[in-house]
């Protein structure tokens, strides 16, 4: 496991598992937690490989073309995310609210440059490569934009370099976990709740009293 996957998901999940139980929360409660049409975030992860693979192409078509791709990345997931809001609690809410905002910070980095900037003095603090260029991160130079949210945060322990939007979607990460181990879980209502509800109450016509 890389540095960057740690802090990004082992992390703020094993942190939201143990604010969880620390605040009451319960597992069972987090996997009673029903998720729908999961199909979109299988697509929205097919159509990122593939933006991914336009990273070998000439370079204005392959930024043009993993630009589109990024943006229907997000698309795909806001739509899920948005799919899987409705009737939630708000704290749940608001947490997905944060990962919305945290996406959005990397995605501006991203569209902005086609890569994922990063800062050369901080890949060298973290013990990394200062030139190295990949499908997904370049080093930051005179035409870079928006560095502030590339990544420029090193982190040396884990040998990574991560971005403001890493730190808010590791923030909302840990508020997912924590806050979906309180869900409250509702037991479907019998067939003898609803035959009760649908029976009619029995009307007494004037003088019908026995005495």
């Amino acid at each position: 496991m890389t540095g960057r996957a740690f802090v990004l998901f082992a992390g703020p999940v094993l942190v939201g598992t143990v604010l969880g139980y620390l605040t009451g929360g319960r597992l069972s409660r987090l996997v009673s937690v029903r998720l729908r049409r999961l199909w979109l975030l299988w697509l929205a992860a097919a159509v990122q490989i593939t933006q991914r693979v336009t990273a070998t192409f000439p370079t204005t078509v392959g930024h043009v073309l993993g630009t589109a791709l990024l943006v229907l990345v997000f698309a795909l997931s806001l739509l899920w995310l948005g799919v899987n809001i409705r009737g939630r609690s708000w704290p749940l809410t608001a947490a997905v609210g944060v990962a919305v905002v945290g996406a959005l910070l990397n995605a501006l980095a991203i569209t902005a440059n086609g890569r994922m900037p990063y800062r050369t003095s901080a890949a060298a603090a973290a013990g990394l490569p200062t030139a190295s260029q990949t499908a997904k991160n370049a080093p930051a130079g005179h035409t870079t934009h928006l560095l502030v949210l590339g990544d420029t945060i090193p982190v040396p322990a884990l040998h990574a370099v991560i971005s403001i939007g890493d730190i808010v979607l590791a923030a909302a990460v840990v508020l997912l976990i924590s806050t979906a181990m309180h869900h409250s879980i509702q037991p479907a209502p019998s067939r003898a709740t609803y035959d009760l509800a649908e029976t009619p109450c029995p009307r007494h016509s004037p003088g019908s009293a026995s005495f």
